[in-house]
């Protein structure tokens, strides 16, 4: 499975974690809509899309930076052993989402609140767009939408750094984007119906548990490229071995 594939699968199961955080954004856009198109479900749709659009796009130009931030570091340090430290790092914050998700441990929040300092510089430069009287204004909005911190979005990015490039970073988070897409846009019309859905424990429980899935299996290559490495070295290293002279001493 590689890495596209694991991240959009994250994003899709984590969309449980995305109803929760982001219902309330979902119900605030569509109230900041005007009500002549609140009334037309086609046009409410397309000023839905358009707000997804912007926010799946902040992503991608994230990603992009974390991509091109690893490569620049990975071109000054040069070292493999450091490039499996930090896979194994990612591996082990998707777990945590895993299970903040499923509400077994909630260590991730430590991400969030950091993340929550950059998110109130943000939110009110998007407060001028409000209310949404455009499909340009719904995009904008979009774009900030992006930047509301979350745990699930911070261990996409950190695959994105991993990548080593600008371009496979942002192609990391278009596949997490377009993970989420599907329930988000179907939130805009189902609201209460999803919000009940999520709040069940066993729904919850059942996505955690598949997204700490996945997180191990991002584990298993770095963890065996350190014990294979680790092997390598203990192997390559002779020691002298004792002579008949080495006795007679």
């Amino acid at each position: 499975m590689d890495t596209l594939t694991i991240i959009f699968l994250m994003g899709l199961l984590g969309s449980v974690h995305c109803l929760g955080m982001c219902g309330g954004v979902v119900g605030l856009l569509t109230s900041a809509l005007p009500e002549d198109l609140r009334s037309n479900s086609k046009q409410a749709s397309l000023y839905h899309l358009n707000y997804n659009t912007g926010r799946i796009l902040s992503y991608i130009l994230m990603g992009a930076l974390f991509g091109l931030a690893g490569e620049l570091l990975s071109g000054m340090l040069k070292m493999s052993i450091l490039d499996h430290i930090l896979r194994v790092f990612s591996g082990v914050l998707m777990i945590l989402v895993g299970l903040y998700i499923a509400n077994w441990y909630a260590g991730i929040q430590v991400l969030e609140k950091i993340g929550a300092k950059l998110w109130a510089k943000l939110q009110p430069i998007s407060r001028k767009f409000l209310p949404v009287t455009s499909l340009k204004n719904a995009f904008l909005v979009g774009l900030f939408w992006g930047g509301i911190p979350c745990g699930l979005v911070y261990s996409a990015l950190s695959f994105a750094a991993l990548s080593g490039s600008a371009i496979q970073g942002g192609l990391i988070m278009l596949a997490f984007g377009l993970g989420t897409l599907p329930s988000l846009l179907l939130m805009a019309g189902f609201s209460s119906t999803l919000s009940q859905a999520i709040k069940k424990p066993m729904v919850r429980r059942f996505s955690g548990a598949l997204i700490i899935i996945l997180g191990v299996w991002a584990l298993l290559t770095p963890v065996k490229s350190l014990v294979s490495d680790r092997q390598y070295l203990h192997q390559s290293i002779q020691f002298p071995q004792p002579t008949d002279l080495d006795y007679l001493v």
